[in-house]
């Protein structure tokens, strides 16, 4: 069940006729607004219901919220079809403005005063109330500033990429929405992906813009000095940090960066080590995308932003947990709806992209080990992709012959085939119905020998219809002006213009035309006699 609410009043439910939409579709993701699209036809009952930048829209699934946001300005076509864009509560944020600050606590504390300068700026209805925040920095304090005003979801989206964790809305007990800023998220889906079931499509790329075998890193400024603070008197009189594997492996790659809000020489080499740990290595990219099964079997576990969600591909060297980063849902549709996840592996050789930590040459032997284990494993599944949908295209000196079969699996896990197959003659075009002999097949093997009874063929010839099993002697040929009966191919009689014309009628006992007969005698004769009316 799917329902909309603009302004808490109901738009849409996927129950009543009369609110049919054209399209329904979300598109979330971890720390962005996200949108609603929604379309409607121009007599649908809420066509003139969302004011823009003011409505509030709902769009709830099975009684769970899936979308908060506000309507954009609306997009009419040709026809008047109407698309009303929502973006998601996130980008309220906007609409408030962040003055030249200087912050200087810790994350949770600066989370705080920044909310609490948008509920001072805002209308009730775009407010938040503070959650729950879990985010931390190892001293418990961050220096955050800027010289020039900007929106508060700027200051925010700085905060949360110098911090990490992820933005969350939530509704109390009251009703009012919180906002909570989580270090991890850690639900763990009970659905897992699958290759050869619900596995779209996967790609690894290693790329680190930022790799550094060397540091040289500055603090803040020494209001005495007017110098910036350096590691030197806590690092035996050198002022940068070298990762002597690395450089080995790699050279001497040297990179300076600064902290302006770090005053301590001590914490400074702190940070160093860290964002060097982090940046010697090379960062390599796992993305794939699936499908969510949950659409079409309710006991599955559904698929939400930020989900930790089990992957399985032996060909892809892959066992492991990832995170859903994006989730495009067609509500309407929902065949069409695709997740996106994605990981990051960080290794020193670039070699561990499988997410263990085995050398290079265990990982040689292991793929040896899944290549010779895992070749039939992959014919196989191919052929079973292959038997879900097959199209075959035949072409002779006489004929075009197309057919194409789809396998469908139903909820209760019962395979039915259905197909078509269509033979073109230079003047002539043949359809052959098997849906039904495909379902009678599978279904009740037991009425397999009478429907062969029933089996015919209607053949299309120079835009005629043909009845009859093709070889027969009588058939019946349906034209634009008349029906005609034929036997071996000859017209003996047909119907046209409210009149049956027979080449020769044979009449055993009488022929009736209006109120009189002709009826033969004992003796032979034929006399006319009247009959009545």
């Amino acid at each position: 069940m799917i329902q909309i609410y603009a302004d808490n009043a109901l738009v849409y439910d996927s129950r009543l006729a009369e609110y049919a939409l054209q399209s329904l579709t979300l598109s979330r993701g971890l720390n962005v607004g996200g949108t609603a699209v929604i379309t409607m036809p121009p007599h649908h009952p809420a066509y003139d219901a969302f004011v823009a930048f003011r409505t509030i829209v709902e769009v709830y699934k099975d009684g769970n919220l899936r979308f908060r946001g506000r309507a954009l300005p609306p997009a009419d076509d040709f026809y008047n079809m109407r698309t009303v864009t929502c973006e998601g509560e996130r980008c309220f944020f906007q609409d408030a403005v962040s003055r030249p600050y200087l912050y200087q606590d810790s994350p949770a504390m600066i989370f705080a005063e920044l909310l609490h300068a948008y509920n001072s700026q805002v209308e009730a209805f775009k407010q938040f109330k503070l959650g729950t925040v879990t985010v931390t920095d190892p001293n418990d304090y961050i220096r955050l500033e800027s010289e020039a005003p900007e929106s508060i979801l700027d200051t925010i989206n700085k905060l949360v990429e110098r911090c990490g964790g992820y933005i969350v809305f939530t509704t109390d007990e009251d009703g009012a929405r919180v906002a909570n800023w989580y270090e991890e998220l850690g639900y763990r889906s009970g659905q897992v992906i699958d290759f050869g079931s619900n596995l779209l499509n996967f790609s690894r790329n290693s790329a680190n813009t930022s790799l550094a075998t060397g540091i040289y890193p500055l603090g803040a400024v020494d209001e005495t000095t007017g110098e910036r603070v350096t590691i030197e008197s806590v690092n035996e009189g050198v002022d940068y940090l070298i990762d002597t594997e690395a450089q080995s492996l790699r050279g001497t790659i040297i990179k300076s960066v600064v902290w302006d809000d770090v005053t301590i020489p001590s914490n400074l080499l702190q940070k160093a080590q860290q964002w060097l740990a982090q940046n010697r290595v090379i960062v390599t990219a796992l993305e794939l995308s699936a499908l969510d099964l949950s659409y079409m079997d309710k006991t599955i576990d559904s698929f939400d932003v930020g989900d930790l969600i089990r992957v399985r591909s032996k060909p892809h060297q892959v066992d492991e947990e990832f995170q859903l980063t994006t989730l495009n849902e067609d509500l309407l549709n929902p065949a069409n709806s695709t997740i996106a996840l994605g990981k990051e592996r960080r290794t020193l050789t670039s070699a561990d992209v499988a997410g263990d930590d085995k050398s290079l040459s265990e990982m040689h032997k292991i793929q040896e080990i899944v290549k010779a284990d895992y070749t039939l494993n992959i014919a196989q599944a191919i052929e079973q992709t292959e038997q879900r949908l097959t199209s075959l295209i035949e072409q002779t000196a006489e004929a075009i012959r197309t057919e194409v079969s789809e396998s469908a699996v139903t909820q209760d896990q019962v395979t039915e085939l259905i197909s078509t197959s269509m033979t073109q003659l230079s003047d002539s075009f043949t359809f052959q119905f098997t849906e039904l002999r495909a379902t009678v097949d599978a279904n009740d093997a037991e009425m397999r020998e009478q429907f062969q009874l029933f089996e015919k063929y209607i053949r299309f010839e120079n835009g005629n219809i043909i009845l009859g099993e093709k070889g027969s002697e009588l058939t019946l040929r349906q034209k634009n002006d008349r029906i005609s009966f034929l036997d071996g191919g000859a017209e003996v009689a047909y119907f046209s213009n409210k009149q049956l014309v027979v080449l020769d009628g044979h009449f055993l006992h009488s022929l009736r035309i209006g109120p009189v007969a002709f009826i033969p005698r004992e003796n032979g004769n034929i006399s006319l006699t009247k009959v009545g009316e």
